[in-house]
């Protein structure tokens, strides 16, 4: 079946190729509304559908956004984690909504970037997992809007935030430092008072850096001495919470429990003292950090620290579209988190 044109429901509605256009691309002021409205019923009679590309150019954008992660290895996938996946579905679902389309890219270098931008003239650009050296080393480019998720502002020399300045960059990420406060207000308020805290501590993330200072904060406040050995350095994935967990119940025999900063990692780390005869909760409390699907997959289920990913994505899509439209939105947008107690957590032994 040939494809209905512009030319086909100008000729059947009797006005110019241009009304038509017009009609099609939403500039009603120069068309009447009953001329508009005769436009649309031969439109749907004739069950046209608008050629995206055309569309883009007339109205100066191609509806396309970028999401750059930093590369993996050749057989892993970009999206390593159930947060990461999260976010970038609700990332790609208000996008679609409003009728523009995601392009999940890696990028390790400026290069990379300015490639992806050009090539496919992005309107935006939302960048997430990049350290803040990292995302130095991007140069992202100033006449883009981005968006940059999980990503804080650098500290000036005066101790003030530095804003990038005359650039079109929001962040939008979670209150890190209040979720671990959280999760160890819950852990002292039960009596608990040898706190081991695994997480990647020794990659410059300062989402895991926050955690472990609210973490701190807390205790601090509790006037519960803070050890530095009580530390595990672990990245996010199962495998490494096994290990984590074996040091915990070999190195710290005294530690009642255990915050982590991921629910796959608490996992891990459940499994590991399970494995050495350590009961959770009855021996060693565990706490994670995300409230995705594992912390109610796993026996006992875990007590976590929420933070709603998905309206995290939706907000960096939203915070680009209005970036995008010639907006500047409040920077930073922090979403609150709140803890989850489920059965992973109980009363420090006596």
């Amino acid at each position: 079946m040939a494809r209905v044109t512009l030319k086909d429901i100008a000729h059947e509605a009797g006005v110019s190729v241009m009304t038509v256009s017009n009609v099609v691309n939403g500039n009603l002021g120069r068309v009447s509304a009953g001329t508009a409205e005769q436009v649309r019923r031969v439109i749907e009679a004739r069950g046209y559908v608008p050629n995206g590309s055309a569309q883009s150019l007339a109205a100066g954008r191609t509806r396309l956004v970028g999401l750059l992660v930093p590369p993996g290895t050749e057989d892993q996938s970009l999206l390593v984690s159930a947060h990461d996946v999260s976010v970038v579905g609700a990332v790609e679902a208000t996008l679609r909504h409003h009728d523009n389309h995601l392009m999940l890219r890696s990028a390790g270098t400026a290069d990379d970037v300015r490639e992806s931008v050009r090539r496919w003239n992005l309107d935006g650009i939302v960048v997430m997992n990049y350290t803040d050296a990292e995302l130095e080393g991007l140069d992202l480019p100033r006449d883009t809007p981005v968006v940059l998720v999980d990503a804080y502002e650098r500290e000036g020399g005066d101790g003030s935030s530095r804003a990038t300045e005359g650039s079109r960059v929001a962040r939008v990420g979670s209150d890190d430092a209040q979720g671990g406060r959280l999760a160890a207000e819950h852990l002292l308020a039960l009596g608990h008072r040898r706190i081991v805290f695994t997480g990647p501590t020794t990659t410059p993330s300062r989402v895991v850096a926050e955690r472990l200072r609210g973490f701190r904060e807390a205790l601090e406040t509790a006037g519960v001495g803070w050890d530095e050995a009580l530390v595990v350095p672990a990245n996010t994935s199962f495998e490494e919470g096994l290990r984590a967990g074996a040091v915990v119940a070999a190195q710290h025999p005294d530690a009642t429990a255990v915050l982590a900063t991921a629910d796959i990692l608490a996992a891990g780390v459940s499994r590991a003292l399970a494995r050495a005869g350590r009961v959770v909760p009855d021996d060693v409390s565990v706490v994670g950090y995300d409230d995705t699907d594992v912390a109610e997959y796993v026996t006992p289920s875990l007590t976590t620290v929420r933070q709603d990913v998905v309206a995290k994505g939706r907000t960096a899509a939203t915070l680009l579209l209005e970036m995008i439209d010639g907006e500047r939105p409040d920077d930073p947008a922090r979403l609150g988190v709140e803890l989850v107690v489920r059965e992973s957590t109980a009363p420090a032994p006596k």
